[in-house]
């Protein structure tokens, strides 16, 4: 899916819509929750995200997620070509090529599927795809390079373990 992101407003979104979501590992209502100001750029490219509120985090503490320079890359170059300096990261994008002030949090799967559709993946495939499936296949990929399942519950923000495994119950770790 990431190899039929062109450099189109739409295209550089769902670019780093994609890297953001697998990489952060993060919710789609978390994701559409980001702000401009709540990243903190380093010099090499890579970056850290503010994650304000989450599903198990409902107090609003926060937490910093540490992504790399290719996100980093990836998010630079859509809030450049949108110009966007404050606000949502995330935002729909009108046919007029007019950027809006938000993306809903239900358009993710679409965007998800739309991508799919484009890169010629199976229909039946397609049916399948929700909003957690970037994070269901972060999940599984960690398991497979044999990350244990606490730091896999870290890294996605679950607090329970039953949880993940329902995710990761058919993926065998590589040995």
């Amino acid at each position: 899916m990431l190899a039929v992101c062109a450099s189109d407003l739409h295209e550089l979104r769902n670019h780093a819509l994609l890297l953001t979501t697998y990489e952060s590992m993060r919710r789609r209502s978390e994701l559409v929750a980001l702000r401009v100001e709540d990243i903190e750029w380093n010099l090499d490219h890579s970056l850290s995200i503010l994650l304000r509120r989450s599903k198990t985090d409902q107090s609003g503490q926060g937490k910093w997620i540490q992504l790399s320079a290719r996100v980093g890359r990836a998010l630079k170059a859509w809030l450049n070509a949108a110009n966007l300096e404050s606000g949502y990261v995330f935002r729909g994008i009108r046919p007029s090529g007019e950027v809006t002030q938000s993306l809903c949090y239900s358009r993710v799967p679409r965007i998800y599927k739309l991508l799919a559709e484009k890169a010629n993946i199976d229909s039946e495939v397609i049916k399948q795809i929700s909003g957690h499936s970037r994070r269901v296949g972060a999940a599984q990929d960690q398991l497979v390079a044999r990350a244990s399942l606490p730091r896999i519950m870290v890294k996605g923000g679950w607090s329970k373990p039953d949880t993940v495994m329902r995710y990761i119950e058919r993926v065998r770790p590589s040995v």
